[in-house]
């Protein structure tokens, strides 16, 4: 069999991401060639499930890291806020 290599540019923040793909990728291969005969299809579907588990929580969490920064660099927007009527907020004289 013969292999051929393929090259792609991306955005330097999904390549942890896009790295643990291709390993979740390569160990179900893996796991496919070496499980025993009528356990291919199990096997491989379990470790899926629990490795794309793990694969989805850390992509959201990378996600929503990115989106806190995001937002943090922006800083946060001020709303307009009414007044309500003119008070004193100076406290109190106490009588000495």
């Amino acid at each position: 069999m013969s292999t051929s290599k393929v090259t792609l540019e991306f955005d330097a923040k999904y390549e942890s991401l896009l790295r643990r793909a291709l390993a979740l990728a390569e160990e179900m291969e893996q796991l496919a060639l070496t499980a025993p005969d009528g356990t291919v299809f199990d096997a491989c579907e379990q470790a899926v499930i629990d490795k794309g588990r793990k694969f989805q929580a850390q992509a959201l969490n990378e996600a929503v890291a990115r989106r806190i920064e995001a937002a943090e660099k922006k800083g946060r927007r001020s709303d307009a806020v009414r007044a309500d009527e003119a008070r004193k907020t100076a406290a109190p004289k106490c009588d000495s």
